[in-house]
């Protein structure tokens, strides 16, 4: 039987796979992109799923009894994008992007 925490844990890869999935899409078709049948753009749809990711990692803090309390770094969310400057200009020295 899961415990709690490895519920939320199981959610949480879920979301993260949903994250994923629409990520992909608004680069295949666009962030202002409507799908056929859906009423908000794929932009939306990424808040969306943006919202649900960040609830189940609330939901992990309240259930893992202090073991998992996620606050937000801003000096590590510096370092990432950084990186991905980096990795960015040699993508373009490459010719890959624009």
């Amino acid at each position: 039987m899961m415990t709690l925490s490895q519920y939320f844990l199981v959610k949480l890869a879920e979301e993260a796979s949903e994250v994923a999935q629409i990520a992909l899409k608004c680069a295949h078709f666009g962030l202002s992109e409507v799908q056929p049948g859906q009423p908000l753009t794929n932009a939306e749809r990424v808040y969306g799923e943006l919202n649900d990711l960040l609830a189940i990692l609330r939901g992990l803090s309240l259930v893992s009894e202090g073991e998992f309390a996620f606050e937000a770094d801003e000096e590590a969310m510096k370092r990432k994008l950084s990186k991905v400057a980096h990795y960015l200009a040699y993508s373009q020295s490459l010719g890959l992007v624009q």
